[in-house]
């Protein structure tokens, strides 16, 4: 089968793709692809638009550092002006010459006698690329329906929050709600009151949170739109978090685990008091407030933000259902204490395939150096990565969402560090004549030796102060690989300054040396600028 060459193959067309894209322009590398299995630029932000879908970050800090819009309506805009962001930002790049959709890629094998990798594409030609961005999100896939015995008798309607039908209407529906994560609250805020009912099913309360959203009015918006406004805003609160992650990271990881599962606890048993006088104020049903409670610390799992939920939940139409779900038949849901109710739709909130559980990577999906399988190597050794995205074994390649990689305040903060690194190594790979970038595995053992030093609070916090939880914070091995125990300022200087002695530079069999090659300081600021 014929293939089509390129010098850099993007794989994902969402924000991360975006950001990488921006980044080699600004490299001058302009013979690159982006493969999207969808047909447009957007990510989640396209293939999710159910009723009441919003942002749960301030968009003064949920946009792009390159590409800052001082033009939004709400502090917390709704999902249809974030993706028309998004789209406009990827045309005025010009990302589209550049963009191939319906293009899944399916396996990405390393060619080590062309030292390139080999893409299969769904349906398609393979592709060939001398370098590969991974800018696949941290929502993989929706988990399967399957999960719930039963889903393919339901004779009514099933929905999920990223395949919604925008023609379906819950008007004096029966509709049930299986899940209490952000969809969920988002969804039932939108249709509990024209709906004839809603029942939520919840396994796992979750914390919600006041959402302190605004218009953000006109004379505002002149205000951000004065030149560095918003970058300074960014600034500030960055700036903020500094201190913060310093003690998390490098202070309090020196104090003794059985220092820190003793007083953990204590800073969770003040929040959980605090919400309950929360719920006092919200939830009228005393039963209901009981089973709203987490029993799972309050940074252990990400909190929601929502000043809606709990006055839907107070609708006569609205209830909160706890008992477990036996199976779905082919007129309702049956609980285990064997009590059907009769739905019209069922919405299947139940979640994602995540970047951070090994479960996630295919075996034979991500072939690299000798047969080296990723997958593998992530279900025997667990989840690690070199400054959130490379990987030894692999060379010209790295995924801007990776174990322990994400750090700020904003996903675009975390993917515009990850993929700075990555188009800095690709120039200084063309810049040196090379045709191949490795990260030395005695630097990828010092790195990850640091970050497990350095995760010590976040891993006593949400693994050993709440065990048995599950979510993307702490994944099926146990691990918590959400966050990089690092500080936004570490994280800055490494994206720029890396050493580049932790990459082997090679073209055939021959290393190219610093020394062989001297590192032009001015290169150096080009390339990651």
């Amino acid at each position: 089968m014929a293939r089509d060459y390129f010098e850099v193959a993007v794989i994902g067309a969402g924000p991360g793709g975006i950001t990488a894209a921006h980044y080699l322009q600004r490299a001058g590398i302009t013979d690159f692809v982006i493969l999207e299995r969808a047909d447009d630029f957007g990510g989640s932000w396209r293939d999710n638009f159910y009723p009441g879908l919003a942002v749960d970050v301030p968009t003064l800090f949920y946009q792009f550092p390159f590409a800052r819009n001082p033009d939004w309506s709400r502090l917390f805009p709704d999902g249809p002006e974030i993706q028309r962001y998004n789209r406009d930002v990827a045309r005025r790049l010009g990302l589209y010459a550049h963009f191939r959709g319906n293009s899944e890629v399916q396996r990405e094998v390393w060619d080590e006698r062309d030292q390139v990798w080999v893409l299969d594409i769904a349906g398609r030609e393979s592709v060939t690329a001398r370098f590969v961005i991974n800018a696949v999100g941290g929502y993989i896939n929706p988990k399967s329906t399957d999960q719930i015995p039963g889903t393919a008798e339901f004779t009514g309607t099933i929905l999920r929050p990223n395949s919604w039908d925008p023609e379906y209407s819950c008007a004096g529906k029966r509709v049930a709600l299986i899940g209490t994560g952000s969809s969920s609250v988002q969804i039932l805020s939108a249709i509990a009151d024209e709906a004839a009912g809603v029942d939520i099913y919840q396994r796992t309360p979750a914390w919600i949170l006041p959402k302190p959203d605004a218009e953000i009015s006109h004379r505002m918006r002149r205000v951000l739109a004065l030149p560095g406004v918003v970058a300074a805003l960014n600034g500030t609160v960055l700036a903020l978090m500094e201190l913060p992650l310093q003690l998390i990271c490098n202070v309090l990881p020196r104090l003794p685990r059985s220092v820190l599962v003793t007083v953990l606890p204590q800073y969770d048993k003040i929040w959980r008091a605090l919400y309950r006088l929360l719920l006092r104020t919200q939830v009228s049903n005393p039963a209901d407030r009981a089973a709203l409670i987490p029993g799972y610390g309050i940074l252990a799992k990400r909190p929601i933000l929502s000043s809606s939920f709990f006055p839907a939940l107070e609708s006569p139409t609205v209830s909160l259902i706890t008992d477990p779900i036996e199976r779905v038949t082919a007129g309702g849901i049956r609980t285990e204490d064997g009590l059907e109710r009769p739905y019209d739709l069922i919405v299947m909130a139940t979640g994602y395939e995540l970047f951070t559980d090994p479960e996630s990577y295919r075996i034979g999906g991500i072939v690299g150096e000798s047969g080296q399988d990723l997958a593998a190597d992530y279900r025997r050794n667990g989840l690690r990565s070199y400054g959130g995205s490379a990987h030894p074994g692999f060379p010209n390649r790295w995924s801007l969402v990776g174990p322990q990689g994400y750090v700020g305040v904003a996903w675009h903060t975390f993917i515009d560090l990850t993929a700075r690194h990555a188009v800095r190594i690709i120039a200084e790979t063309t810049r040196r004549k090379a045709t191949v970038a490795r990260v030395r595995p005695a630097a990828f053992d010092r790195w990850v030796s640091r970050m497990r030093r350095n995760e010590k609070l976040i891993r006593t916090y949400t693994v050993d102060c709440n065990p048995g939880l599950r979510t993307y914070f702490v994944n099926s091995q146990g691990d918590a690989l959400y966050y990089r125990p690092q500080t936004i300022s570490g994280a800055w200087w490494f994206s720029r300054h890396s050493p580049l002695g932790d990459y082997e530079f090679a073209r055939g069999s021959r290393t190219i040396s610093p020394t062989t090659q001297p590192v032009s300081d001015r290169h150096e600021n080009e390339a990651s600028a």
